[in-house]
């Protein structure tokens, strides 16, 4: 955490600020006072139907989270993004990634996260610094994206080269040593514009309020890189290329420690893993895109990137059948050196057509994506040993020379795809698509068909009202022996088919300066696995009677309120339920609140000086499938300030200050799980108390 005396030179530099800047506005010349852009609000969406279309011609809910929020919050990870979207909870953080859930359903690394319309594998903390919105896209996205949970998609949308010339670059200091340097360049590289790029660097370092048992801290080094650019071949066909990188090395923090009656074991700021425990990920992703005007009708999108992780993963993973409830005993550290390497390819082609015929307008998708995956990993096991919670853990012996890497898993998806959304008058809008899918794995087909309708009816041009049914699906491969010996060992399983039904309206208020939407939806997953044991043999059956229903509603808004105040927020109530489960019948799943709302706001206290508040509400969760562990609910209240001295009409210099958990409210967070093994909850993120962080901004 900061000292006393660095809090007090930080917060005194940003808050003296507007002294200086005001008096060097007395005598500049150049200055010139202007109005500036808030709210928050996309008028359109094109990662939800793949193709340009409004929010009012959207049969479904899609959260906006934009590039404004992100930096008047100094985001530095996705679930600082993700927070404004009530139907967005967190789950853990170990392994140094974090994991989500949309309208209860948990989003898979592999298949729930986007980037840039591209299927994206998300097993490592996002580089947000390359980002100028998320959009969540909320419901089954079978059609269009194929593979993906019944809760939605996260599409994480990168900054695109500019055509005038921009400069951002940016300082933040924070608690804990947080430090992160970013600089931002975009703008034509020739006289004619054809030619864009734009380049952003970052480089942060930060420690933690928690401490490992022999007193050291935490340590993170972070390096993220990446270049756009774009040529305008003709005046109607661009091509995009990418590249970034991601380098994040950090020690290890798998969370905190409770019984199952709520009492925390030890203290609250004790790190359970080894002091030696560190993971490294890299992270490239190199593509194209190309954007083409065909004909008057028909226009075509298509692109690549293929993506390569590489992660170096040295933990002890603690086990806790020896502590006591008080935080005496021994705790079991052992361990292991881990290499993994993952590939994700991917590609994708679009078709679009803006055409009338019968009588209708017509906007026509055809399309199709692959996706190729693959897997390598070497590993190497530490002895075990036990130790006292605050006895310093010797360092493993470890030959990481000695770990060779083996394939451990390949697969390919094919995917093809059509939607047709008709406008058959000003009042009337239907939309209707069908998806194709095959994944071939260890030479073993799966197929399945997905369908979407939706009907949207326009009571007026500022709103509209629609039902749709919409479908997701997750291929459940073939039976496998493994812990549990099973009797239908090598059967292909069907997938399991995510089924929804929702209502919902949208309007445009205040002269279309503010955006409000709700929704009723009804979604059921079918075909779950289930492990029945079969009374003669003592062996199992797996039989796909699995059922979880997640009914709820929804309510959002984004823009202006008067001229001066602006919001995003958002609040969703879900009743969640394990419906049918050998185990979990009747339970709700983990980390997913009844109730829960979120609110980010700015006022224009004057031209210059910007006052921002946000207030964020999670209900209780259950921290474990079992529901023997319950997290209470909690309100954290944030806050920032910043102040814009505009030294012209192009060069802006901004002082922020952005106080995270106002009040010092103590609540626990995402993550946890139980064991046989033992008594308690482990791996439970505690939320972290009144934090800071302060930037200056120079924006050209």
């Amino acid at each position: 955490m900061f000292t006393k005396s660095q809090l007090a030179l930080v917060i005194g530099a940003v808050l003296a600020t507007p002294a200086v800047v005001a008096e060097t506005v007395k005598t500049d010349e150049h200055m010139v006072v202007e109005g500036r852009d808030y709210g928050y609000k996309a008028d359109t969406n094109a990662t939800a139907m793949r193709m340009e279309a409004t929010q009012l011609e959207t049969p479904g809910q899609i959260a906006v989270i934009d590039e404004q929020i992100i930096d008047e919050q100094r985001a530095s990870t996705l679930g600082d993004v993700l927070k404004n979207d009530a139907s967005v909870s967190a789950g853990g953080t170990s392994r140094n990634r974090e994991r989500f859930s949309l309208r209860g359903f948990e989003v898979q690394s592999s298949s729930g996260f986007l980037r840039d319309g591209h299927q994206h594998w998300s097993h490592y903390r996002q580089p947000v610094e390359l980002l100028e919105r998320v959009e969540v896209v909320k419901g089954p996205s079978g059609l269009l994206y194929g593979v993906s949970a019944p809760g939605g998609l996260i599409n994480m949308v990168t900054k695109k080269p500019t055509y005038e010339t921009q400069v951002n670059v940016s300082q933040d200091v924070g608690s804990n040593d947080h430090s992160r340097t970013m600089v931002d360049v975009s703008g034509a590289l020739n006289d004619d514009e054809t030619l864009r790029a734009r380049t952003i660097i970052s480089k942060e370092s930060y420690s933690s309020w928690r401490t490992y048992g022999d007193g050291s801290k935490p340590q993170t080094e972070r390096l993220v890189g990446g270049l756009f650019v774009d040529y305008d071949v003709t005046d109607d066909v661009t091509v995009s290329v990418h590249y970034d990188k991601t380098n994040d090395k950090g020690s290890v923090d798998s969370g905190a420690v409770y019984t199952l009656d709520g009492q925390l074991v030890g203290n609250k700021d004790h790190i359970w893993d080894a002091q030696w425990s560190e993971i490294e990920n890299d992270v490239e992703n190199v593509g194209f895109n190309v954007n083409a005007q065909l004909t008057d009708v028909w226009s075509l999108n298509t692109g690549f990137n293929y993506q390569d992780f590489e992660r170096i993963d040295v933990e002890s993973y603690p086990s806790f059948a020896n502590l006591n409830p008080d935080g005496t005993g021994t705790v079991t550290q052992g361990g292991n050196y881990r290499h993994d390497k993952w590939r994700f390819r991917t590609g994708y082609l679009d078709l679009a057509a803006d055409t009338r015929f019968a009588g209708m307008d017509h906007k026509i998708l055809l399309g199709g994506n692959w996706l190729g995956y693959s897997y390598e990993r070497g590993m190497d096991s530490f002895n075990k040993g036990e130790y006292a919670p605050s006895e310093t853990v010797p360092v493993p012996v470890q030959v990481p020379g000695a770990t060779s890497l083996a394939p451990k898993g390949r697969y390919d998806t094919w995917g093809f795809y059509a939607q047709d959304l008709m406008t058959i008058n000003d009042q009337w809008q239907l939309l209707a698509g069908l998806r194709f899918d095959r994944k071939v794995q260890d030479g073993v087909a799966e197929e399945n068909f997905a369908p979407k309708l939706g009907v949207i009816y326009h009571p007026a041009d500022n709103g509209s009202v629609y039902v749709s049914y919409s479908e997701s699906f997750e291929p459940q491969g073939q039976v496998t022996s493994g812990s549990r010996t099973y009797i239908n060992e090598g059967e292909l399983l069907d997938a399991a088919i995510g089924k929804a039904y929702e209502v919902g309206t949208k309007w445009e208020l205040l002269d279309n300066r503010l955006f409000v939407s709700g929704a009723l939806f009804d979604i059921t997953q079918e075909n779950i696995e289930l492990d029945v044991e079969d009374p003669a043999s003592g062996d199992y059956v797996v039989t796909q009677g699995g059922q979880q229903e997640h009914r709820g509603a929804e309510l959002s808004a984004q823009g202006f309120v008067t001229e001066k105040f602006s919001l995003s927020g958002s609040a969703m109530y879900l009743d969640a339920e394990i419906t049918n489960h050998e185990t979990y019948a009747g339970n709700r799943p983990v980390d997913v609140p009844e109730f829960a709302a979120s609110v980010w706001s700015t006022y224009a206290a004057t031209n210059e000086m910007d006052v921002n508040l946000g207030v964020i509400y999670e209900g209780s969760r259950y921290g474990d499938e079992a529901n023997t562990f319950k997290k209470d609910a909690y309100t954290r209240v944030d806050m920032g300030l910043a102040y814009t001295y505009k030294y012209d009409a192009d060069l802006d210099m901004v002082a922020r200050l952005t106080v995270e958990n106002l009040f010092d409210t103590d609540y626990l967070a995402g993550g946890g799980s139980t064991s046989s093994k033992h008594q308690y909850a482990e791996d439970v993120v505690i939320g972290e108390g009144r934090n800071y962080m302060a930037t200056l901004q120079i924006k050209y």
